[in-house]
């Protein structure tokens, strides 16, 4: 962290104090990050007697709506909440990069008399309408923001509550991919080694996310590696999951967390995509990297973004599965000249 965190600390506890109603909030498809750091803050903001939701525009993907740390998360409703947070003055977004991928939410973000603080290590994106920004590029996860604040205004001493270091465990693991991608620093061993310190079982936490797959979504596994697309000699790959897919299979959009993930670690592939139907007729694009090659300017070519490594980008119902993949692979031919064999 920079000389100016400590002042972000402060601005952020000074809008916490002076707020009476607080939403904290994550992007459509939240994942470990999103979530844990949400459900971090929440135990906080709760133990400061604050009147706060986690209130997300979207359903919870597999294997996080199993998990305790989404015990909290309420899933937007319009008759549920819309009143609810007429009167919010403050806003939290975590882990978004696009501001607009909070959905239904932006609509309280925007007003005049609400502030909105976005933690992030995304690049950010069209959040003009933000008042604070605690945005950290090479932090390896949100959460890691998220723990580092704590520690900086003193919240709690070398120990974390339990409630707290369990959602952030979660975050910590996901986005390193269990200390195995490229963004994984000494410091976030050294936030590792004070959860479990504070009480956290790693072991049963990355149980619950990686050996806890349904049968369904093994299923639709082996279909997609059934039916791989390649190209560039085989540094490319990619799948294309359709709706009709899905209902052949009994699987559902919440089922397809990782894929993208797995394909890339196929030996030789340096970047993997995913393509995704939407039961909207709008599409999902999921973009990875071996490290050699960034997918984070290739999902800014479909208006999405993340990171370097790790992108993806939605796309509405105007446009066709084939042009999709033809305009992919144009774009990554530019990074990765070979030999064009679409299968």
């Amino acid at each position: 962290m920079d000389s100016n965190f400590n002042n972000l600390c402060i601005k952020l506890r000074t809008l916490i104090d002076g707020s009476k109603r607080i939403v904290l909030t994550t992007h459509f498809n939240p994942d470990g990050d999103g979530l844990g750091s949400s459900q971090a803050f929440y135990h906080y903001l709760q133990s400061s007697n604050k009147d706060v939701k986690i209130i997300v525009d979207s359903s919870i993907p597999h294997p996080y709506d199993i998990l305790d740390v989404t015990s909290d998360v309420n899933i937007y409703d319009h008759k549920k909440h819309a009143d609810w947070c007429s009167d919010v003055d403050l806003i939290i977004v975590f882990d978004i990069g696009d501001l607009k991928r909070i959905g239904r939410l932006i609509n309280f973000a925007s007003k005049n008399e609400v502030n909105t603080v976005s933690i992030d290590h995304h690049p950010p994106r069209n959040n003009d309408i933000v008042d604070l920004d605690i945005v950290y590029h090479d932090a390896p996860a949100t959460g890691y923001i998220v723990w580092k604040y704590f520690n900086e205004i003193c919240v709690y001493n070398d120990q974390i509550p339990l409630e707290i270091a369990k959602p952030l465990y979660m975050s910590l693991v996901t986005d390193t991919g269990s200390f195995k991608y490229s963004n994984t620093t000494a410091d976030a061993h050294i936030m590792a080694a004070n959860l479990i310190q504070s009480g956290v079982k790693g072991y049963e936490i990355q149980r619950s996310i990686y050996e806890q797959q349904k049968l369904v979504s093994i299923m639709l596994l082996a279909d997609v590696v059934k039916n791989l697309k390649h190209s560039n000699n085989m540094k490319v790959v990619w799948t294309v999951i359709t709706q009709s897919k899905l209902k052949d299979i009994g699987a559902t959009e919440n089922d397809i967390d990782g894929i993208t993930e797995y394909i890339r670690s196929i030996k030789d592939v340096e970047i993997s995509f995913m393509i995704l139907e939407l039961s909207s007729g709008a599409f999902r694009i999921n973009f990875r990297s071996s490290g050699n090659f960034s997918v984070n300017d290739i999902a800014e070519k479909f208006n999405g973004g993340g990171h370097k490594f790790a992108a993806g980008a939605r796309l509405d119902e105007n446009y066709n599965i084939t042009d999709i993949e033809s305009s992919i692979i144009d774009k990554i031919n530019i990074k990765i000249p070979g030999e064009i064999n679409v299968n």
